[in-house]
């Protein structure tokens, strides 16, 4: 139970939103369709592709905000 609880309230880079914050199940169906399109990559090249995919997103949706 405690497992279930602590996914719901942990922040985790969301790929969807390109921010760092508690995904819902949206977010977590984004990042599921996300890895399911990159399973020909090894465990860690998705997660490093995936991370910096998020990345990306975070600085592009600053760009926007600051023009």
């Amino acid at each position: 139970m405690t497992t279930a609880t602590t996914a719901q309230t942990t922040p985790t880079m969301c790929l969807r939103h390109g921010d760092f914050h508690v995904m819902d199940s949206d977010c977590w169906g984004a990042t599921m369709d996300w890895y399911v399109d990159h399973q020909h990559l090894g465990d860690q090249a998705s997660r490093d592709l995936y991370l910096a995919a998020v990345e990306r997103e975070m600085l592009d949706n600053l760009i926007r905000s600051c023009s």
